[in-house]
């Protein structure tokens, strides 16, 4: 019994933890819920009753993602980028060195910013990757998008940013001129849901989720950008509170019932002493 309530317990908890998540993270662009999987511990045979079972408690199995999508949210910067649809940003290591293994990461925020380097970054400095687009001509190994060589260092003859749907990225120059720079990679998985979090709202493949399927937006099943957009976590503040009410209530019960538990072998033990 003091074990079935202590498992009781640990699942209340894990839940709470997972719930605690989603609301510190509920106003977090590109964030996707978690949901805690629990079942039930397979029951005993009781030899004094024989075909009959006592449950053993629960455990938890998983923490699943929602992949829903966000409400998306107009911002009117020309770096802010959602993706409508299947899909994540592929990030590089802002740390990686010349000539290393290239390390990804995934994400759905697209709020983004120019570095020094003139990279498209995110709030990590993490470089946004894509292949270079030439004389209309798309391809190549993912690379970070790089503004600066476009203008040759010169952003003072930048007018204006442009993001379509496939994810062209180009910049109009002073006397109209268009520059077409890199096409932002989208990688999709066979199982999103095998996805590991890693920082933030990053993602990292998997042995559950496969190796990463690169494509263009509005390619292969996946969405299209959005310029101007970010995705709202999928987070529902009401339904987490109430799931926060029921797991507490469900902490608070089998506390009650571990403490009774104990004063009930307690007073046997004292009984059995006299």
């Amino acid at each position: 019994m003091l074990r079935i309530s202590q498992t009781g317990i640990n699942a209340a908890t894990r839940e709470l933890s997972v719930i605690s998540n989603n609301l510190a993270n509920a106003m977090t662009s590109g964030f996707k819920r978690s949901m805690a999987q629990f079942s039930e511990v397979s029951g005993a045979s009781l030899a004094a009753r024989p075909g009959s079972e006592t449950g053993q408690g629960t455990v938890t199995m998983e923490v699943r993602r929602s992949v829903q999508q966000g409400n998306m949210q107009n911002t009117d910067k020309a770096l802010d980028l959602a993706i409508n649809g299947a899909g994540f940003f592929t990030f590089g290591d802002p740390n990686a060195q010349t000539g290393s293994e290239p390390v990804y990461s995934y994400s759905r925020s697209g709020s983004l910013s120019i570095s020094a380097a003139g990279n498209l970054i995110d709030q990590s400095g993490a470089p946004l990757l894509g292949v270079p687009v030439s004389g209309g001509t798309v391809g190549g190994d993912p690379q970070p998008i790089n503004l600066s060589r476009a203008v040759g260092g010169d952003f003072s003859k930048v007018q204006s940013i442009n993001v379509d749907p496939k994810g062209t990225v180009s910049m109009t120059l002073a006397g109209g001129k268009i520059v077409q720079v890199a096409a932002v990679t989208i990688a999709n998985f066979r199982n999103v849901d095998g996805l590991k979090s890693s920082s933030g709202t990053k993602l990292s493949e998997t042995g559950a989720s496969g190796p990463p399927e690169f494509s263009r937006a509005t390619y292969n099943g996946v969405g299209d950008i959005k310029q101007g957009t970010l995705e709202g976590s999928n987070v529902d503040l009401t339904n987490e509170m109430l799931r926060m009410i029921q797991s507490q209530q469900a902490y608070n019960g089998n506390a009650r019932a571990l403490q009774t538990g104990s004063e009930m072998l307690k007073s046997t033990i004292e009984n059995l002493g006299r």
